[in-house]
């Protein structure tokens, strides 16, 4: 049964590229087969079954894999360039070094799936999952994740500048800010990165880069982001209570009304930072640079190695 199907869309492969037509597999029973390498450029896979296919190298530009089963395919190195992955389900895939270059991937279920070194720039995976996701050192420079779940997500060494994870706002309508509870971005790059109300509990951001980048709102609280660098970058409203920021950078940046209870500033700097009704109640503070500092109403209950900066 399965030889006979195999050998049927295989000869709707062949006749349509005679014709000059795109494949068209919508609905079709594809798992385990072998497109490996093949030019799929525009096919039509809206809700096919392609569970543990091999697409290793295969062309998938602007094709419409809407709704399909992708679990535990192989598909690295292939090229999904404007393809639209809306709602599939991509479960434990092998996608390193694929390719998903402004491609669509709305409520996409990526959970466990391996797509490191991936050139994701510009993708849309709004409201996907990507829960335990492995995205090391992919490009994802301007992706949109608004709402999408990347709890203990892979992201070392990542590019995400200019990305937008983030809420529209706080009290706004629209998408939830982006999920990243435990997520790994050490020696990520979110330059210019939205991030409002984003979570990023527990999450180790060591010497991640985050120059610029909109954090208002965002959850922090034992994030481990020594060494991190956060110049120049807007921190108001942020919850941090008991993170790890030794030896970071807060150069120049906005921490009005930001929530730093019990966290640890040992060696950070804040050169020309905006410290307004900033709380800092039991953190540790010994060698803070605060240089230039715009000091209002700080609260510093319990605190240990005060900068006299800080003393009003």
């Amino acid at each position: 049964m399965f030889a006979a199907a195999v050998l049927a869309v295989a000869a709707a492969l062949t006749a349509l590229a005679a014709l000059g037509g795109e494949p068209d597999y919508r609905g079709a029973d594809l798992r385990g087969y072998d497109f490996s390498g093949q030019m799929l450029d525009g096919a039509v896979l809206t809700g096919a079954n392609l569970t543990g296919a091999d697409l290793r190298g295969a062309s998938l530009k602007g094709a419409d894999l809407r709704e399909t089963y992708l679990r535990e395919a192989d598909g690295r190195s292939a090229d999904f360039t404007g393809a639209d992955l809306g709602s599939a389900d991509l479960t434990r895939a092998r996608l390193d070094g694929a390719v998903f270059t402004n491609a669509r991937l709305l409520r996409a279920t990526l959970d466990s799936a391996s797509i490191a070194n991936a050139a994701m720039r510009g993708a849309l995976l709004a409201g996907a999952s990507l829960v335990r996701t492995n995205l090391e050192s992919s490009d994802m420079t301007g992706a949109v994740l608004a709402d999408a779940d990347l709890s203990q997500a892979v992201l070392r060494k990542a590019t995400l500048n200019e990305a937008e994870l983030g809420a529209p706002g706080a009290g706004h309508p629209g998408p939830r800010g982006a999920r990243m509870r435990g997520a790994d971005l050490s020696d990520a790059s979110l330059e210019a990165t939205g991030l409002i109300s984003v979570d990023l509990s527990e999450a180790v951001l060591e010497r991640a880069n985050f120059r610029g980048a909109r954090l208002q709102h965002a959850n922090l609280t034992w994030a481990r982001a020594s060494e991190a660098q956060f110049t120049g970058s807007l921190l108001s409203w942020a919850r941090a209570y008991g993170a790890d920021f030794t030896a970071a950078d807060f150069s120049g940046a906005n921490l009005t009304s930001a929530q730093f209870v019990g966290a640890d500033l040992s060696g950070a700097t804040a050169h020309g930072a905006k410290l307004e009704d900033t709380n800092m109640e039991q953190a540790t503070m010994w060698r803070l640079r605060v240089g230039d500092a715009y000091v209002v109403g700080v609260r510093l209950g319990a605190a240990a190695g005060v900068p006299e900066a800080l003393r009003q």
